[in-house]
């Protein structure tokens, strides 16, 4: 296994390794007013999860950084399925789906080729149904 997967797209050292995780988590709080006073707040349970790779990839001077690799993530989001995401050391992270690809192609050769191109994949936490959804509610 390399740094993470992502259903069965694995990131690794020589293809697209993320040298940056960001990780936000929301909690959602409703305000309630009250005739004479502060409002009260109702907590109603987690939020959206919010993750996001940063990668760099260098095109033409290492193997396993092409434009092949950033297709492939694309065909795995089009496919419209909360994936599961496993950490290196197989530390489950959660169930996201890909919310967006974006790439920047910088440095570019005289075939319009880029030589360093940054890749960020921003991902949103699936949600479980809540309690009681057995022993997979574990993985989620």
């Amino acid at each position: 296994m390399g740094l993470f997967q992502l259903g069965t797209f694995t990131f690794e050292l020589r293809s697209l390794a993320p040298h940056v995780l960001t990780r936000a988590d929301t909690w959602r709080w409703e305000e309630t007013p009250r005739l004479s006073g502060e409002a009260a707040l109702q907590f109603l349970g987690r939020g959206t999860g919010e993750l996001t790779l940063e990668a760099t990839l260098f095109p033409g001077r290492l193997k396993g950084h092409d434009d092949a690799t950033v297709e492939t993530i694309r065909a795995v989001a089009n496919a419209g399925q909360p994936l599961p995401l496993v950490r290196g050391d197989f530390r489950m992270i959660g169930w996201y789906s890909i919310v967006s690809v974006e790439e920047e192609h910088t440095y570019m050769d005289r075939a319009g080729r880029p030589r360093r191109a940054g890749v960020i994949l921003s991902l949103l936490r699936f949600g479980s149904d809540g309690p009681g959804t057995g022993v997979l509610g574990y993985f989620r």
